[in-house]
Order: structure tokens, then C-alpha cells, then sequence
């Protein structure tokens, strides 16, 4: 039996993109943090000494994140994220679908955030993936 304290599910958003772009490639993409840009919500990413990367977020302002995981052959590219008093994983997985593929972030409600201002960080979060979905396919 687990006598660890457990707290309540948290409240969870996920969202999809589909590629026509393999899976190879868009790992390759979302691996260089510089690429995140293009989704415009973030601007002026700098590596830092310490493998985190800084930026300007349009609702958090100045920002981090940092790869926590990376797994080519899984899929896997979570990333930690900092900002505006907050952080938080984010649990990015890619796979294979046909000649393509799908790629998901799951995001958990952090502490400090109710659920209607979880929904407000990340209501741009579609467009992001629209973008990053329409430089995919011409590259």
C-alpha cells in the first residue's frame, strides 16, 4: 500500500498537431528552443550556460524553460517551464503517424492558478500550433 500523500488530479489541457512532416523531423524541430518563436508567442530566446533557455512570453512575461526530457526514438521532449511566478512540466510527445505524425503537449495545472487562469495562459497556445504547423510544411 502507498502511504504517500497524494493530492486531487489536477486539472489537465492537451493539445494536437498533426504533421504531414515525420516524426524524425519534427523532433528535430521543436528539439532547437530557437524554433519556438516561430509560433509567436515567444521572442528573443538566448541559450544560457545552464542548458535554460530565456525569453519573452506574451502572457508571462520574461521566461524559461529548460528540455527535462529528451528521448528521439520515444518521442519525448518535456521541458520545464518558468514564468510569471510560475512552473510547470510540459510533457511533449511525438509519434508516428502514417507518413507523418502527431505531436500532443500535455500541460497540468500548476499551484497558483485557478482553473480559469490556467485556460487564460494558454488560450494563444492553438495559434502557437498553427504556426509552428505552417513552417513545417514548407520546410
Amino acid at each position: 500500500m502507498n502511504s504517500t500523500i497524494q493530492s486531487e488530479p489536477r486539472k489537465t489541457i492537451v493539445k494536437i498537431m498533426v504533421s504531414h512532416k515525420s516524426k524524425d523531423t519534427v523532433f528535430d524541430f521543436f528539439k532547437d528552443a530557437k524554433n519556438l518563436e516561430i509560433g509567436g508567442a515567444i521572442s528573443n530566446i538566448v541559450k544560457d550556460i545552464d542548458e535554460w533557455h530565456t525569453f519573452n512570453h506574451i502572457v508571462a512575461g520574461s521566461a524559461r524553460l529548460k528540455m527535462v526530457a529528451n528521448d528521439r526514438e520515444l518521442g519525448i521532449l518535456d521541458h520545464l517551464f518558468e514564468g510569471g511566478g510560475l512552473s510547470w512540466t510540459v510533457y511533449v510527445r511525438i509519434i508516428n503517424n502514417g507518413y507523418g505524425s502527431s505531436t500532443t503537449w500535455t500541460f497540468l495545472k500548476p499551484d497558483g492558478l485557478t482553473d480559469v487562469q490556467f485556460d487564460e495562459q494558454l488560450k494563444g497556445f492553438d495559434i502557437e500550433v498553427e504556426n509552428w504547423n505552417k513552417h513545417l510544411s514548407v520546410i
